[in-house]
């Protein structure tokens, strides 16, 4: 039975979509997982293509990530003209600009495309998540994390398509990603609803003014740690001895993890509460990190850190919507802030300047108990009272069935 097919009468705006239209949501996160991942590699090629400076041709990621702060804000307002119009104009946006940059004849073209890519990845980013959130409601951890999971897998396959691919042909690389986002298009009659239009009337601001700065507060000190990992557990490996190789290897591994548990999570969140699974998580992260102090075993516990981190940003979109229940927007608001935590590798890399690269571990061990005290401090706050929550459209049948979409 189709998710449209089973929407109670008079709840016919509700968002619901088929088993098809999430898979296609899966798809739209693998291409926004390659995108993420694809102008680091393609630098070489890029800089020589245009005749620029590495530091210019860093300025398209630049551009890029203030497109998708864009996207990520303008999501609530233009969600409201439907979810499969929604899904449209962003899928179609973001397969303009992944096109218009790999057809760029000039530099300046260049940079339009990756903003207008940018703003595409922000819709899709904040857009499928929270139609996740509102399908399958208190019960979307596993899914979340799945669909977090298919990103993971654009981000470790999109790397390997660009050092596949002759220097002077790595723009195919986002012609790929183009194809898949339209590729999706094909599942969006699937989708139906609109998101809720209004923020609830019973609402105590004092107390989401507080849960939400919490949450954000959160958000980037996870979204820190992951991307400090990846920054620095190579630069921290090789001052242990490790070849440049090998550590990068070893960092490979670290993504791998992430990847790896969001699938492992998502068959069984159904037996644990979306807390419960984060908590868990946050106290992997910090023993990964404690663990990786230890000269001999510094990768594995990165390793661990992956597995740690993986579950935390689906998980805690799903948290957020379970102590917030009701509030329109705070997804997208969560989600822009949470973008400032990849400013906090800096710092990791200046104290690594200051005083070594041993003190990379530590550094990122700060952040991570940080991130648990936050996590901790939430809990201990109540959750708003929750609005009264009707069964997910085709939840029921889908759990009859033991199957669910993708």
């Amino acid at each position: 039975m189709s998710a449209a097919a089973s929407v109670p009468a008079g709840t016919d705006t509700a968002t619901s979509f088929t088993r098809a239209a999430a898979v296609g949501m899966c798809v739209s996160f693998v291409a926004i997982g390659a995108l993420q991942a694809m102008y680091g590699p393609a630098v070489p090629a890029i800089r020589d293509r245009f005749d620029i400076s590495s530091g210019a041709v860093g300025l398209a990621l630049s551009v890029h990530f203030v497109g998708a702060l864009a996207g990520v804000l303008f999501t609530p307002r233009l969600r409201q003209i439907g979810n499969r119009m929604f899904l449209v104009i962003a899928l179609a946006t973001m397969a303009a600009g992944c096109l218009g940059f790999a057809a760029a004849p000039v530099w300046p073209a260049a940079l339009a495309a990756a903003f207008v890519a940018g703003v595409g990845f922000g819709w899709i980013d904040v857009g499928v998540n929270e139609l996740f959130i509102e399908y399958y409601r208190s019960s979307g951890t596993g899914m979340l994390n799945l669909l977090h999971g298919n990103f993971g897998v654009g981000a470790v396959l999109a790397p390997l398509l660009v050092g596949a691919l002759p220097g002077r042909f790595y723009m195919w690389a986002f012609v790929v990603c183009a194809v898949l986002s339209l590729a999706v298009l094909a599942s969006v009659r699937g989708v139906h609803g609109t998101p809720p239009r209004g923020t609830r009337e019973d609402v105590r601001w004092s107390a989401v003014g507080r849960l939400t700065g919490l949450f954000m507060i959160f958000f980037v000190l996870h979204v820190g740690v992951e991307s400090g990992v990846g920054g620095w557990e190579t630069t921290h490996l090789e001052s242990l001895d490790w070849g440049d190789r090998s550590a990068a290897m070893a960092t490979s591994t670290f993504w791998l993890a992430m990847t790896g548990v969001r699938f492992a999570i998502s068959p069984v969140a159904r037996h644990f509460s979306a807390q419960r699974i984060l908590l868990a998580s946050l106290v992997v992260m910090v023993a990964g990190l404690l663990l990786a102090h230890w000269g001999p075993v510094a990768a594995v516990g990165y390793f661990v850190t992956g597995l740690g981190v993986g579950p935390l940003f689906p998980t805690g979109l799903v948290w957020l919507t379970e102590k917030l229940p009701g509030i329109r927007g705070v997804t997208s608001y969560v989600i822009a802030v949470s973008m400032l935590g990849g400013v906090l590798p800096s710092l990791v890399g200046g104290s690594a300047g200051r005083w070594g690269a041993g003190v990379i571990p530590t550094a990122l061990a700060v952040l991570a108990v940080g991130s648990l005290l936050v996590a901790l401090a939430i809990r201990a706050l109540p959750a708003l009272r929750p609005e009264r929550e009707e069964p997910a459209p085709g939840h029921a049948a889908d759990a009859a069935q033991g199957t669910g979409p993708g």
